[in-house]
C-alpha cells in the first residue's frame, strides 16, 4: 500500500466518521448543514450507523497492509456509489446543489484519489 493511498483512506475514515456522528447524535446540526429536513428518524439512525461502519472499514484498510487491497476496494465502491446517488439527486432535481452538491464533489474527489492510488 502506498503512503498516498493510506492517507486517502484516513481522510475517508474521518469524513465518514464526522457525518456518521452527526447523523446519530446531532441530526439537527446535520439538517442545518444540508439545509434540508431529514424525513425519517429511523432511517437517519440507520444511515448514521452505516456511515460509521464504513468509517471503521476505511480506518482498518489504512492500518492493515494485508487487508488493504480488499478493504480499499470496498471504500472505493462506497464513495463511487455515493457519487452516483448524489449525482442522481442533482440531475433529477430532487435536491438543490447546496444540499447534494458538496457531498457529490467530496465523494468524487475521494473516488478519483482512491482509484489512482490503488493502481500503484
Amino acid at each position: 500500500m502506498t503512503r498516498r493511498l493510506q492517507v486517502t483512506l484516513y481522510v475517508v475514515a474521518a469524513y465518514l466518521a464526522i457525518f456518521g456522528i452527526l447523523f446519530l447524535f446531532a441530526p439537527g446540526v446535520f439538517e442545518q448543514i444540508i439545509q434540508s429536513k431529514l424525513a425519517d428518524p429511523t432511517l437517519t439512525l440507520l444511515y448514521g450507523q452505516y456511515t460509521l461502519t464504513f468509517a471503521v472499514v476505511a480506518f482498518m484498510a489504512a492500518r492493515e497492509k494485508e487487508a488493504a487491497t480488499k478493504l480499499s476496494l470496498t471504500i472505493l465502491i462506497l464513495t463511487g456509489g455515493n457519487v452516483l446517488m448524489f449525482g442522481y439527486l442533482l440531475v433529477s432535481g430532487m435536491e438543490r446543489f447546496s444540499q447534494a452538491g458538496p457531498p457529490a464533489v467530496v465523494n468524487f474527489i475521494l473516488t478519483v484519489l482512491l482509484f489512482l492510488f490503488r493502481r500503484k
